[in-house]
This record gives structure tokens, C-alpha cells and sequence, in this order.
């Protein structure tokens, strides 16, 4: 089974927005863009340059062509770059609750040993506000096991692990050349081991493999502090890379809040509320060390990440509800 319309049109649409964000248009510009657009109003043109909002509107004229086809097709039209799925779902996402955040100008923390699933649920469950939990997973065996030779190892030594990734999962190469996992384990030794005068990577990827999943789970447990009835993906989501930018600024399209753990090295987050809070909610930064544990609704939540100098960044994460 190949990923879904959704996945597909999930990861076009992500390149679409960060490709928009590198030609240098604000979050505000796009924001201000999105809600013209949905109420059909057009705007200005400029008849001898083309401005932010110019670009924009040509990005999202493309994709509103694409949508028209594609409802008229019911599908995914292969000559559009994005089909109706994933952007309906963005045009639609539920507006952010700008009360929620209002006061909150950093991310709540706390020490795993005294965050229980009693204490959980009753002040951190479910309020969409982004927790940090230090030294939440410092008992894992992961965190003396997993590196960049074991996970090769495991997947080159499994059979169909690697085509488990390119062909049911997702592989996100962020700022490499990389084309697969496949290629990030042939990566020349200097290259993994992040040796001076090598070249940069951060790379991220689901895993459906069961004989994987099986072999990862050995060594981690979903956080103790969810609560018992709690439900967790089947999917585990592992991120690694050196020094250097992480994921760019993005949100997510997943079903539920995730969990992510810091199995080795250090990553800093930058969490941004949605645009129609700008002005009330305020972007909270968040450091994780080895052993922590972080929650965000990255369905609510755009962010990015940096990876500290030093330690390789290995961290695995999954969804719960």
C-alpha cells in the first residue's frame, strides 16, 4: 500500500508553503493572503513588479486550478501539485482558540519524576498547550542504544525495512540531498559521524515496519504519564541529523497531538501559534535535552527546530490521543 492521496498532497503542500517562505514571504503575508482568498476577494496587482502578495497569489492560483480539476476529476490530477485532499484540510482547519495561549509565554515544564498520569490528565491533557517533561524517558535502554549504526544496521539487516520506508511510509531529506533512507545509510562514514569539513544532514522518517517497530519498541515505551485508555499510533516517527537546521517552520497533518522524545544530542523548538493569533498568543521556545520528553499538537501548532553543536540529534516520537 503506497501513501495516500492525503500524505502525498500533505507533502507537496508543505514544500509549496516552504518554498513560499524562502522566496521571502512572511507568515503574515501568506496569513493575510489565505483569508482574501477564501472569501474570493482579489488583490491589487502591481503592473511592474511582482510583491509578496503577488507571488502568493500566484502560488495559490495554481492550487485552486488543481482543486477544480481535481473535484471535477475526483481525484488527484498527476499535471497539479497539490490535489483537493490536503488543501480542502488546510483551508478548513479548525481556527485556532487564541484564549488559550493568550498568557502563556513560555512552554510549561516539568521533572518526569513528579509528572503522574493523575497529574496528566487533570492540568496538561488535552489543553493544546505544548509541555516539556524533563527526563521523562531517562530509564529507556534507547538512549544507550540507539545511534546512527544501529538504526542502519537494523534496517539495512531487516528484510523490506527500507522498502517499508519508500513505499508505505514518509522520508523527509529537509535540507540534503538525499533522495531515500536508503541513500542517508550509504552516506560515507566521515559524512555520518559528522566530521569536520563534511557536509550537513538532518533527516526524518516514519517507520511501518513491523519487525522494526518490534526491535525499536524493546528499547522505549510510550510516556508513563498518558492515561491508560490513552491510544497510540502504530507508527514511529525517528528524526536524526548534525548540528545545524532542523525541520523548517511547517505544521502538521496528522490525526492526533504527538509525543517526542531526545534520545541523544540536544534540539531547541521554536512553537508558533497560528496566524489569526498573532497578535494575542506569542511564540514559545522550547530546549530539550537527552532523556526529555515533549508534547506538541503540531496539527495546531507551525514550528521548527535546531539542532545544537556537539552529539548527533536522535529523537523518535509518535501520536496519542
Amino acid at each position: 500500500m503506497r501513501l495516500s492521496n492525503k500524505e502525498n498532497i500533505s507533502l507537496k503542500l508543505k514544500d509549496v508553503y516552504q518554498e513560499a517562505l524562502r522566496d521571502g514571504i512572511s507568515q503574515s503575508d501568506l496569513h493575510q493572503v489565505y483569508k482574501k482568498s477564501v472569501v474570493g476577494k482579489l488583490l491589487p496587482a502591481s503592473s511592474s513588479v511582482w510583491n509578496c502578495e503577488n507571488v502568493v497569489v500566484f502560488y495559490l492560483s495554481a492550487i485552486m486550478t488543481c482543486i477544480l480539476i481535481s473535484i471535477y476529476y475526483d481525484g488527484v490530477d498527476p499535471r497539479c501539485i497539490v490535489g483537493t485532499n490536503s488543501l480542502t484540510q488546510e483551508l478548513s482547519r479548525p481556527t485556532f482558540q487564541c484564549d488559550m495561549c493568550k498568557d502563556i509565554d513560555q512552554v510549561p515544564t516539568i521533572d518526569g519524576n513528579l509528572l503522574t498520569k493523575d497529574l496528566f490528565l487533570s492540568k496538561y491533557a488535552y489543553t493544546g498547550i505544548p509541555l516539556l517533561v524533563k527526563n521523562g524517558a531517562k530509564n529507556w535502554s534507547a538512549l544507550h542504544t540507539f545511534s546512527f549504526d544501529y538504526l542502519k544496521d537494523l534496517y539495512q539487516l531487516t528484510d523490506g525495512a527500507l522498502e517499508a520506508v519508500a513505499e508505505n511510509c514518509q522520508f523527509f531529506p529537509y535540507k540534503t540531498s538525499f533522495l531515500s533512507l536508503e541513500e542517508v545509510f550509504e552516506m560515507p562514514k566521515e559524512q555520518s559521524r559528522l566530521e569536520p569539513g563534511q557536509p550537513e544532514w538532518y533527516v526524518g522518517w516514519s517507520n511501518c515496519h513491523p519487525d522494526v517497530a518490534r526491535e525499536l519498541r524493546r528499547h522505549y515505551t510510550v510516556p508513563t504519564f498518558l492515561p491508560d485508555d490513552s491510544e497510540s499510533s502504530n507508527l514511529d516517527w525517528l528524526f536524526m541529523g548534525g548540528f545545524g537546521g532542523g525541520a523548517n517552520i511547517h505544521i502538521d497533518y496528522v490525526q492526533r497531538p504527538s509525543w517526542q522524545a531526545m534520545i541523544a544530542g540536544k534540539k531547541s523548538w521554536k512553537i508558533i501559534p497560528s496566524p489569526e493569533c498573532d497578535s494575542v498568543c506569542k511564540t514559545l521556545n522550547a530546549t530539550m535535552e537527552k532523556g526529555d520528553i515533549i508534547l506538541v499538537d503540531t496539527n495546531m501548532w507551525y514550528h521548527s527546530t535546531y539542532i545544537h553543536p556537539g552529539e548527533m540529534s536522535i529523537t523518535i516520537g509518535s501520536e496519542y490521543d
